[in-house]
């Protein structure tokens, strides 16, 4: 018998999930690194208009065959790009609401609390998937949430537990409300119909206006460090590493190994803010984040 042979199309998905979970494990370090030369208006501004270039070109480029370069294919991705429907103000939510508060929260926080405390959207995820998906509410999901949460409070209270004194309230505060405002996006977007890539690269044209405006009224900052973060962002965080995480799902047959990829982002995070950004690898915030993530597997699982 001949011994079967490796799927190339099992290959390029996994080689896609790994380059984004690796791109997705910068993007804290990026965050701070960026806020150091850019106000919050100004990256969220030039971050989104990235990410629209990058997912408009993604689209016009896929055609409507899926083959790159059709012509016809590209006028007719172009023009379903532009027919804007009122869900598409979902771009208000994200980008531009969900990264307002997120990068505020890191300008307040230490690029590691604030990753550990960002990453338990999962969980709220998880949370609102029984009132709005009629997802079952399980003794496994109720674990999953002490655990998790219990987490948060490991890294809120320094590791100390009787007191909150470990982190800034504002950044805590905002850094939670960020969850809530991207699990609230992603229920949203799984339950619109449509071609996914299509409906996010409007959401991202309309969020490009809508934080334009703002940018022109509260900042107008546009340095060149700055532009240079917005940029970086907006293809590994917004834009491209959507399109390479997508692509991946769609090729393998094994989508509960992909997703167990995303467990190296945070690990690899924390990696990276210790090296490049010089912040201590406090006990608190690693045991915290090994609690978030206990409550993550366990509400995947369930």
């Amino acid at each position: 018998m001949k011994a079967d042979r490796p799927d190339p199309r099992e290959g390029r998905a996994v080689a896609l999930a790994l380059y984004t979970v690796l791109a997705w494990s910068t993007v804290a370090t990026a965050f701070k690194l960026a806020l150091r030369h850019g106000d919050v208006w100004s990256l969220v501004f030039f971050a989104s208009l990235t990410s629209s270039l990058t997912l408009a070109g993604l689209l016009v480029a896929r055609g409507s065959t899926g083959a790159v370069g059709c012509p016809t294919g590209a006028v007719s991705r172009l023009r379903a790009m532009l027919s804007f429907a009122p869900r598409d103000l979902a771009g208000l939510a994200n980008p531009v609401a969900y990264y307002l508060v997120l990068l505020a929260a890191y300008d307040r926080l230490d690029a590691s609390a604030a990753l550990a405390l960002n990453y338990t959207w999962v969980l709220v995820l998880a949370a609102l998937s029984v009132p709005l998906l009629r997802q079952p509410f399980t003794a496994r999901l109720a674990w999953a949430l002490g655990a998790g949460y219990l987490g948060v409070w490991v890294i809120a209270s320094g590791g100390r537990l009787t007191t909150f004194a470990g982190i800034d309230a504002a950044g805590f505060a905002l850094a939670l409300a960020s969850t809530v405002i991207w699990a609230g996006a992603w229920i949203f977007n799984t339950k619109a119909p449509g071609d996914a890539l299509e409906n996010l690269t409007r959401q991202f044209l309309v969020g490009t206006l809508a934080s334009g405006a703002l940018w022109m009224v509260f900042s107008r900052d546009a340095s060149a460090p700055a532009l240079a973060g917005a940029a970086y962002l907006g293809v590994m965080e917004m834009g491209l590493s959507f399109f390479t995480w997508l692509t991946a799902l769609r090729l393998t047959r094994r989508a509960s190994r992909l997703t167990a990829l995303v467990f190296l982002s945070p690990v690899l995070s924390l990696v990276w803010i210790h090296l490049i950004l010089g912040e201590p690898a406090r006990l608190a915030t690693w045991a915290g984040m090994g609690l978030i993530l206990a409550g993550v597997a366990l509400s995947r699982r369930g």
